[in-house]
């Protein structure tokens, strides 16, 4: 499961917060402070691909201002959980476990492979897409049972069966997600997910922000991620806004917040293409 290792040092506080941040850095890259200005050393960037904006197309300009927005606020959002007390996030771990099936994991891949075949390259993306629909049953304010799980996606706008960045038109920029095509295969993983909401011993208040944080780490990029970004990311920017009043975003300006960034540069283009 992508990034489970980092939720886990998240949730309990793992390590230090200075060893903690070197472990983000090397996973995410810097929490830079502007959408566009160039790594200066020692930053360093996830991808690795960075070209100087000066002599970067604009497409390219375009794909770096994108990443670097989820990329850093993903890394914000694991810095602040693990900054939070212990007792402040009791039981998240737990939670953890169960929303990512770590009991029966294997068996429920196999009935899902006999399903839609083995996985291939955008499969990853499938239990971020579940979660997501998670989140936004949650965010009606319906039951999560795996009946509102399954029929989330089908009711708003937002494609959960597609990985595809921001300004992708078409052909090999848009990939099917193609777990998420066979409603067997999304009611076999919906299953579990719904008995660990219905289980957990998260307070109320928590269950939200708990379960976007861990979608958002879930989803292999979320760059590709239009699902999992509105339905994971936002909720969970605003639920630990919510938990820890103190707590600050590396993007946050007096002029943009991270909530407006992810509209401007991503949600925008996402939505002129009718997939947000």
């Amino acid at each position: 499961m992508h990034q489970r290792d980092v939720l886990v040092a998240a949730f309990e506080s793992r390590g230090s917060p200075a060893d903690f941040d070197r472990e983000l850095t090397r996973l995410f890259g810097s929490s830079f402070t502007t959408l566009s200005m160039d790594p200066v050393p020692p930053e360093q960037v996830r991808r690795n691909n960075w070209e100087p904006m000066a002599s970067a197309s604009n497409a390219k300009k375009g794909s770096q201002v994108e990443q670097r927005v989820v990329d850093v606020i993903l890394r914000d959002l694991l810095r602040i959980v693990h900054d939070m007390p212990l007792r402040a996030k009791s039981e998240w771990s737990n939670f953890l476990d169960a929303l990512t099936v770590q009991a029966s994991w294997t068996s429920i891949m196999a009935r899902i492979q006999a399903i839609a075949g083995n996985h291939d390259e955008v499969s990853a993306y499938f239990w971020g897409s579940m979660l997501a629909a998670t989140s936004g049953a949650h965010m009606t304010g319906t039951t999560v049972s795996p009946v509102d799980i399954g029929a989330f996606p089908g009711s708003v706008s937002t494609v959960f069966d597609q990985a595809r960045y921001p300004r992708a038109n078409s052909g090999n920029t848009v990939k099917t997600i193609k777990e998420m095509t066979f409603p067997n295969v999304v009611s076999i993983a919906a299953k579990p997910i719904a008995d660990a909401w219905s289980t957990t011993k998260v307070a109320a208040g928590e269950k939200g922000a708990a379960l976007a944080i861990v979608g958002s780490a879930v989803s292999p990029d979320l760059w590709r991620h239009p699902a999992a970004v509105r339905y994971l990311l936002l909720p969970a920017v605003s639920g630990l806004r919510s938990l820890v009043p103190s707590a600050s975003f590396s993007l946050d300006s007096a002029t943009q917040t991270v909530e407006d960034a992810i509209d401007t540069e991503l949600a925008e283009k996402w939505r002129a293409r009718s997939v947000w």
